[in-house]
């Protein structure tokens, strides 16, 4: 091995790096705008909850399911 061969190891590690790294942000990226809203029942469950505890009076989470 001679010192030209670790030229050539080096530019393909930084580029191999780099292109590996745009393509793990795509992936990041694109998984990070897919999350999808808390199912209906999840919300009534947390408002059922917040009742429960007397954090919202029962008009406001007869209004609140209503908005659902």
């Amino acid at each position: 091995m001679n010192a030209d061969d670790f030229g050539l190891w080096a530019m393909l590690a930084f580029w191999g790096s780099a292109i590996g790294g745009i393509f793990l942000a795509i992936q990041w990226a694109s998984k990070k705008g897919k999350k999808s809203p808390a199912p209906r029942d999840v919300m009534i469950k947390s408002l059922d909850k917040r009742l429960a505890e007397g954090e919202i009076t029962a008009e406001e989470h007869q209004r609140r399911i209503n908005e659902l």
